[in-house]
């Protein structure tokens, strides 16, 4: 089950027709931190929330005067703003998929457990809060210039690092940004070069770990005709084309040593001889260098020059991986798949199990995830679920370890569907039986929504 963070305390609309639960609720709802506003029938719950909107709703689906649950079903649609749970003392499963159908992300039924209520109301706090991250992140432009410089995210760190770059873009420092592999090393060096006087320059970039020392000097600082063998006309370096903008050198620690040695003349004196030449030239560029190496342990055991470091050491930003910046993982998955399919959203599972992955090849791993399930979806659905970012990221089970895991399987077409669905169906009546049939039980064992195991229940044709 997904960690559930039990500090997302809000605002939150209790909807029920018996004073008595209205009591008993808002009273258990406050000692828990939120703020509480209660309604007993339609106008009054209309009303309220357009005064004062609530993160959460709670909505008993039986309101007067007819204390028809078609009465509850009516208030949802105006509720799209929050996350509605319904609490009901009808446990029809048709009523909970049509109220599913409108929107409800949970459905509870009374009498309620004490516990169960704290669960649930402390999840669909917490996925309110992502809601509103989602939408102010649609409604942002995804330019450069929209305070968020292409870094997105709303933790602490990810606060910290835009604050650090803005105010070290305005400065003409080298920087050099730190962090492990997949972090948006470039994002921060393009972010520095967009927010610095530079801005209407170029921006160049050049990866020191991938040429040799004698094509990597080329690159750098060009070379002119005849110089060595291929070198049929003359070619200007990086270092001239970025001239009044900003050069970045990513993995520099891979840099070779004479290179590292021409790289420091260069920024000793603002000069360079291209390859095969005998006149210098100068370049006035910033350089933002890269790396995921301890730059520092280098220079101690002598594989990287102490002069050059402290040369690209004007700044040092580091870049944190994704397992420090957790909480931004649903915002920065919005923002890729969005990218491939405007259409499409994540459902609350698939947010879940995002959320609470391991994600060892950080930002640039989950992209490729997000971004393949994406593309993968059929043109008539609009739907991201766990099973096909499971199948994205590579860590759906084959056809053999599912025949290993459950009765013998044919090769025939659709033998693969029929596999996962009864896997599936194993491991709900299985939740069941350990639940005792309580529904918000088993849904919670199986990290789902209750909503979410009512429609597999159906799906699936078994019994509630």
């Amino acid at each position: 089950m997904n960690k559930v963070q039990t500090s997302a305390v809000g605002h939150i609309l209790l909807v029920d027709d018996e004073p008595a639960y209205q009591r008993l609720g808002s009273s258990f709802l406050r000692n828990l931190g939120h703020r509480v506003s209660v309604a007993g029938d339609v106008d009054e719950a209309l009303q309220a929330f357009v005064q004062d909107p609530p993160q959460v709703v709670l909505l008993d689906l039986a309101m007067p005067p007819s204390m028809d649950p078609e009465a509850g079903l009516s208030l949802i649609p105006h509720f799209s703003s929050a996350v509605v749970v319904v609490l009901s003392g009808h446990g029809d499963r048709d009523l909970a998929l049509r109220a599913a159908e409108q929107g409800v992300w949970d459905f509870l039924t009374k009498p309620i457990d004490p516990d169960m209520l704290r669960f649930v109301v402390t999840r669909a706090m917490h996925k309110a809060r992502l809601d509103e991250e989602l939408r102010e992140l649609r409604a942002a432009s995804l330019a450069h210039g929209n305070g968020e410089m292409g870094l997105v995210g709303q933790t602490a760190c990810m606060l910290q690092l835009r604050a650090m770059v803005q105010r070290v873009a305005a400065t003409s420092v080298n920087v050099i940004v730190l962090g492990p592999t997949g972090t948006g090393k470039e994002l921060v060096a393009r972010a520095l070069h967009q927010g610095s006087r530079r801005s209407g320059g170029p921006f160049a970039v050049i990866h020191c770990g991938a040429l040799s020392a004698e094509l990597l000097e080329s690159e750098l600082f060009g070379h002119l005709k005849g110089s060595f063998t291929g070198a049929y006309r003359d070619q200007p370096g990086l270092v001239e084309t970025a001239h009044g903008g900003t050069l970045f050198l990513d993995e520099v620690g891979e840099m070779p040593a004479p290179m590292q040695v021409k790289l420091l003349r260069f920024l000793q004196e603002g000069s360079f001889m291209p390859v095969g030449g005998r006149e210098l030239k100068k370049a006035d560029v910033r350089l933002v260098a890269a790396t995921h190496r301890d730059l520092e342990a280098m220079v101690r055991e002598g594989s990287f020059r102490e002069d050059l470091y402290y040369r690209l050491k004007g700044m040092v930003l580091r870049t944190p991986s994704l397992a420090e910046r957790q909480d931004d993982v649903p915002l920065l998955a919005a923002r890729f798949l969005r990218g491939v399919a405007s259409h499409a959203r994540l459902t609350p599972e698939a947010l879940s199990w995002l959320a609470a992955h391991e994600w060892p090849g950080n930002v640039r791993q989950l992209r490729a995830t997000v971004e393949s399930a994406g593309a993968l979806i059929m043109p008539d659905s609009e739907l991201v679920d766990v099973d096909l970012l499971k199948f994205a990221s590579g860590e759906s089970m084959s056809l053999p370890e599912i025949s290993a895991a459950i009765a013998p399987v044919s090769m025939e077409a659709g033998a693969l569907d029929a596999a996962i669905a009864e896997l599936e169906t194993r491991m709900i009546r299985d939740a069941m039986e350990q639940a005792g049939s309580n529904q918000s039980e088993a849904a919670r064992r199986l990290g789902i929504s209750r909503v979410g195991l009512i429609k597999k229940l159906a799906r699936l044709g078994l019994k509630t």
